[in-house]
């Protein structure tokens, strides 16, 4: 269940958009944060670096002032200025001897490049390089420069202020970035759903009008004029469509009138010859046999009119509260003799009141209908149950029986008018009464399911809300 409401959300158009969204914006903030880390870093590094030249020519006037027997003493003041473990001074000969440090308390494990002091011997600018130290969290930045003939001073500093100050930052930015995603992320869906309102009004008056609603309109106006512009053509589209409904009834009833009279004429022609005295036995049975084809057009033709006019939503049956539990025994009761004749065992388990609004008459033809078929394709000494279900406001009538079975490739066709199956077709009927049976199910906001094996059986379940 979980799943499935996880996947319906993840093919909505709406969270789409909102992902898109949320991942552009996603990634233009952090582009951004990436180009002002990369500002703020060089920003400091140059003011680290520009320190480190101002200290190298303190130190370098320092030295050449107090002269080589005071080196030690001003490089150990220069460094416990800044702090012993924030700083450290280290005095070398263009071959990397140390000649004097600073305190190395903190600093030991401090290498020396022999690169950088070859390119600062040959006369090169100072020489700046980050170090990782072993045994330290933090990293130091160093300079390389000369102070002297044939001396160069070595002077680092920590990286602790600086990435103490970027760790802030992470601790700050990262909540910040990621409510602001998430800010996005609602202000994206309610933009979103908003913007797609309209469409979803249009989405569910589609939908009431295929469940037989045909009076249904969408009535809307937004701020958008693709969704107004949508609106109103599918509105005057519907208005066209349920003219063309109306001609097409009215035509297939002035058919339907027009085929029914002269079927109906000829149906007493035919009663008339029949108790005719002076009829032989030769014609009495001609119109017999007349007779018996023209009730089968009529009915033919009432049952398709029946189902043009469940189809199309015009019925003119008010529906009220309706005891399907009723219907169901009086149509066992209806086929009880047809049942014992063929000995087939006919097991009513529907519950007791079991209640709908609907129309009744319409309601028990497709109930006889789905009756008379299992018990019809059900072979003698069988078995038809019919159950009932009830969940979540929805009422199911379940009609089991153990008859012959429809083939796989015949159940995608028994709904369709006139259609009958090749094992049917030795049986009576017009192939209209399961195309009435979903007709009204249809008109009900219902639904008929069937499944089925050849040989063991068919269940078919009527799907109604209550």
């Amino acid at each position: 269940m979980f799943l499935k409401i996880i996947r319906k959300i993840w093919h909505k158009l709406a969270f789409k958009l909102t992902l898109w969204y949320a991942v552009v914006f996603t990634i233009s903030l952090i582009g951004a944060l990436c180009v002002l880390y990369v500002m703020v870093t060089n920003s400091i590094q140059r003011s680290i670096d520009e320190s480190l030249l101002e200290d190298l020519d303190e130190v370098s006037a320092t030295l050449a002032l107090a002269g080589d027997e005071h080196t030690l003493t001003a490089m150990n003041i220069e460094a416990q200025s800044e702090g012993i473990d924030k700083m450290y001074l280290r005095l070398m000969d263009q071959t990397g001897h140390v000649i004097a440090t600073s305190d190395m308390k903190y600093w030991s494990a401090a290498g020396i490049n022999k690169h950088a002091i070859m390119k600062v011997s040959t006369g090169k600018s100072p020489i700046f390089e980050t170090q990782t130290v072993p045994g330290r969290f933090h990293k130091i930045r160093v300079v390389y420069g000369m102070v002297g003939t044939g001396k160069i001073l070595q002077i680092g500093v920590s990286l602790k202020e600086k990435e103490r100050f970027f760790s802030t930052i992470y601790a700050t930015v990262v909540p910040i970035m990621i409510c602001f995603v998430l800010f996005s992320a609602v202000i994206g869906w309610f933009m979103v759903n908003r913007a797609l309102s309209g469409v979803e009004e249009v989405t569910s008056t589609a939908s009431d009008i295929s469940k037989g609603l045909f009076d249904k309109r969408v009535n809307i106006k937004s701020n958008s004029y693709e969704v107004d512009l949508l609106s109103d053509t599918f509105n005057r589209m519907l208005d066209h469509i349920q003219i063309l409904m109306k001609g097409m009834s009215e035509v297939t009833d002035n058919m339907a009138h027009d085929l029914k009279t002269p079927i109906t004429r000829m149906r007493m022609a035919a009663e008339m010859e029949l108790d005719n005295p002076n009829c032989g036995e030769e014609g009495q049975k001609l119109a017999a046999n007349l007779i018996e084809e023209c009730d089968n057009l009529l009915q033919m033709i009432n049952t398709m009119l029946m189902i043009s006019k469940e189809e199309s939503g015009i019925s003119e049956r008010e529906k009220k509260p309706v005891d399907l539990s009723r219907i169901v025994k009086n149509a066992f009761e209806l086929f009880s003799p047809i049942a014992k004749e063929k000995r087939v065992q006919c097991l009513n388990k529907v519950s007791d009141n079991v209640k709908i609004v609907g129309d009744v008459h319409s309601l028990e033809r497709m109930v006889i209908n789905l009756l008379e078929n299992a018990i019809k394709y059900t072979k003698d000494g069988g078995r038809v149950t019919v159950l009932s279900h009830i969940e979540n406001g929805i009422v199911k009538i379940i009609f089991n029986d153990t008859g012959i079975g429809i083939s796989e490739e015949d159940i995608s066709h028994i709904f369709k008018r006139l259609y009958r199956c090749d094992r049917s077709r030795s049986q009576q009927g017009f192939g209209l009464g399961l195309s009435l049976a979903l007709a009204v199910a249809h008109a009900h906001h219902g639904d008929i399911t069937v499944f089925s094996k050849p040989g063991e059986g068919s269940t078919f379940t009527v799907i109604l809300p209550q």
